[in-house]
């Protein structure tokens, strides 16, 4: 073989000239992001509902950790606690999506005791900011007696939601 074929041979074809090509053409990219595209509306509904529900396990367990130290704060004090800051906690307690306390402005729940006649009575989470999207469980809400409720759509069958 000589020298000019072999340096022919390894050359890219050019633009015009039959034969193999490198890179993608435009048809080809075109169909690549519509199934991009298909796949990404199909997966984002099903992440934002796995993101709501991790929110609202951090509400309930929050819920229970109030509870556990109201019922902790009975026993040594012989009453249950009038506030917040009384069990150990913010007085302005919010909450994001992984039960950490943060600020207003990133938090998915806000948890308060609720009094009735200023005697506590059960501690409440109410759903803020992205989480005020959820219909389903809205407001969760634990008695003293341990009765769980919810607001919204589930709130005639509150243990979809616990």
């Amino acid at each position: 073989m000589s020298s000019t074929a072999k340096s022919v041979a390894c050359t890219r074809a050019e633009p015009n000239t039959p034969g193999p090509r490198a890179g993608f053409s435009l048809l080809e990219m075109m169909v690549a992001l519509a199934v991009a595209g298909i796949l990404f509306s199909v997966a984002l509904p099903g992440y934002q509902h796995a993101v709501v529900k991790v929110a609202r396990a951090a509400a309930r367990a929050a819920l229970l950790e109030v509870t556990a130290r109201q019922e902790q704060y009975f026993i040594n004090n012989k009453v249950y606690a009038p506030d917040l800051g009384s069990l150990g906690l913010p007085a302005a307690y919010f909450i994001d999506k992984q039960g950490d306390t943060v600020g207003e402005q990133r938090a998915s729940y806000r948890i308060s005791l609720e009094l009735v006649e200023g005697r506590y009575s059960g501690v409440r989470a109410v759903p803020l900011n992205r989480q005020a999207v959820d219909s389903a469980c809205m407001t969760f809400s634990l008695s003293r007696l341990g009765v769980r409720a919810v607001s919204g759509t589930f709130s005639g069958n509150p243990l979809e939601c616990w």
